[in-house]
Formats: C-alpha cells, structure tokens, sequence
C-alpha cells in the first residue's frame, strides 16, 4: 500500500473554481495547507480573482482556463497539471450545468447531451486520467465528486441535471469499488440548495432573494452556505476520512428528512 504523505506536500485540483462551491473548496483546502490548487474554470477572470485568493491563504495557486464541454480539452487538463505542479493527489469534480426549469417534452437532446457531458463525462474523464498517475506513482489519493440530492429524487423541469448527478454517484461508487487497493479514495458530496451563483442562475435573483431570507424545504430553513459544502469536501479529502470511500455524503440542511407535511388538525 503506497504511504500517505503531509498535505504540505500535495496538490488538489478542483473544477469550476471561479466562484461558489468551487472557490469555496480552494479556499478551505488552502487554510487547512494543501500546498498547492489547481484551479479549473471557463471563467478566466474569475480564475484569476480566486487564484489570488488562494495565494493569500498560503497556497500555490495554478490557473487552468478550460470548457468542460469540451471533450477534448478535458483529455489534457491532468497532464497540465501534472505538468505545472509535479504530482496530483485529489481531484474535486464539481463543475456542472444547472439550466432553468425545462419541462422533460420540451427538453431536446443537444441540451441533454451537453448535460451529461460536463456534469458526468468531463468528471469521469478527469478522474481516471488523475488516478492513472496516482498508481503509477505508487501514491494514495482522494477524488470527491460534486453530486446533488437530485440524484436521489426528481427535480421538476431538470431531466438532465437529475439523470447525469444519479450517474455521478453511480460513477463514484464502481470508481471507488476498483481503485481502492491502489490506495484511492473515491466519494461524493450531494449538497441541498445552496446560495451560489449556479443556484441563481437557476431560478433568478427574485427567487433567490426570498429564498435566502427562508428556505421551507430544509429542516434548518435556509439555504447551504457554500463553505459548508466545501467543509464536508475537505473531509473527504483529509487523512480524517482514511478509511471512508464509496460514500455519498448528503449535506442538505435535513432536506431529505421530510417526505410530506401532514395537514395541520383543525
């Protein structure tokens, strides 16, 4: 079994860095000493402004600008990498596509298709590449996917975001049933609602502004703040979680909890 090593000395990678969970978790991993983050995004600028965040914590920060939906791009994101920081031992694939609501009759096949390919694939595609180095280089790793209680349950109008997270979990678990003797650690985070810019997008800034002053579907009526995610990222990620792998965490504010609220008696 290859030995684990300090977090002083190991580089994390983590997709859509610029901004909510993604930034979060290159933060949180920074304070807590990974010494060096790869940060991959689309977003150029936001690369940048979260890099430097980053840099600020005590890490070294590398910036990757790349589209996941890009295929082809994904093939050489591990290698550039490896490249630039010497190593890899953790990846954190959470860049995704979140769409408004889409009624499943009117959902056609290019966007689900693109659904799958960022929110599953490109993930897929990036952890493999990563623990193909990890086991040539003898060393224990950890790959965390950004999943979603939607991959437990349906989200009206999001067939695609719904079907590719279910698949995400699925992925994490044949990863982490056949990686695990090289030293490997495979999980999954699946948040609730959260206040990110993907939620937003989601369903608009009048809804979100609502939303944050109370969220009735949570236990704790109100939305996860996007450090509470990365928090649960960077467990999975720390020697603490040595003999955790195959596991979905669900970090939903009790969402899930609650099938139906019974009519009040009168």
């Amino acid at each position: 079994m290859p030995e684990l090593e300090s977090t002083h000395d190991r580089l994390l990678l983590v997709t859509g860095a610029a901004s909510g969970i993604g930034r979060a978790t290159c933060l949180e991993m920074a304070a807590s000493g990974w010494s060096k983050v790869v940060l991959v995004d689309r977003d150029a600028a936001g690369l940048d402004s979260v890099a430097a965040e980053v840099e600020e914590a005590g890490a070294s920060a590398i910036t990757l600008v790349a589209d996941l939906g890009d295929l082809a791009r994904c093939e050489r994101i591990v290698a550039e990498a490896v490249a630039a920081g010497g190593r890899i031992d953790a990846v954190v694939n959470n860049a995704a596509i979140a769409r408004p609501a889409i009624p499943v009759l009117d959902y056609d096949v290019q966007k689900f298709t693109q659904d799958l390919d960022v929110n599953l694939t490109a993930g897929f595609w990036l952890a493999r590449d990563a623990a193909r180095h990890m086991v040539a280089a003898r060393r224990q790793g950890s790959i965390v996917f950004i999943a979603s209680i939607n991959a437990q349950g349906a989200g009206v109008g999001s067939s695609g975001y719904c079907a590719s997270k279910a698949g995400v979990v699925a992925l994490m678990k044949v990863m982490a049933a056949e990686l695990g003797e090289h030293g490997i650690r495979v999980n999954s985070v699946s948040p609730g609602p959260a206040d990110t810019p993907r939620s937003v997008s989601r369903v608009g800034e009048a809804n979100m502004e609502k939303l944050r002053v109370r969220f009735e579907g949570a236990a704790l009526r109100r939305l996860a703040q996007p450090r509470e995610i990365a928090q649960s990222v960077a467990y999975l990620c720390s020697d603490q979680a040595s003999y955790v792998s195959g596991h979905d965490l669900v970090v939903d504010g009790g969402l899930m909890a609650s099938v139906y609220v019974a009519a009040k008696p009168e």
